[in-house]
């Protein structure tokens, strides 16, 4: 009997740790840049060293996550290439009226804009997704100015 009880744990397990990633795997272009931008009001912000090297992976794709996490390295706790929030294009920040949504889709490419106003100014930041094995996964994020993250961090 405790050897059936513990096999069936041990299936259940396996069951919800598979649901819990294919769950993942097929998360839309729209949750990851919501989901980014929640974690980054958290405890633990995906976007300061050393906490990007665990968390980052779950929204850049490795391109993306490598000049980023490249940067940090070599700045060594100082300001590096990128000097304000990647995530507003500010260093400071007083966020209203913000949005999120998907522009445009296709199967492995998609773009998903995040819309606010920052102290007054209206601001709209552009993210380019790719669908990898892992799931949609942001490859760089477009500022309203033409600025990307990745010629910033080239």
């Amino acid at each position: 009997m405790r050897k059936l009880i513990v096999v069936t744990l041990s299936l259940f397990t396996l069951c919800v740790v598979w649901a819990d990633t294919s769950l993942s795997a097929t998360s839309s272009p729209e949750k990851v840049v919501t989901d980014l931008y929640k974690a980054h009001k958290g405890k633990a912000d995906p976007l300061v060293y050393p906490a990007s090297k665990k968390l980052l992976g779950a929204y850049f794709e490795k391109g993306l996550l490598s000049l980023y996490l490249k940067d940090q390295t070599e700045s060594k706790g100082e300001v590096g290439k990128v000097d304000s929030d990647p995530l507003y294009d500010a260093q400071d920040f007083d966020i209203k009226d913000f949005s999120i949504v998907l522009v445009a889709e296709q199967k492995d490419s998609a773009e998903v804009a995040a819309s606010f106003k920052n102290m007054g100014t209206a601001e709209k930041i552009v993210f380019s997704l790719v669908n990898t094995a892992q799931g949609w996964r942001i490859t760089d994020i477009k500022y309203s100015d033409g600025r990307t993250l990745k010629d910033i961090l080239k």
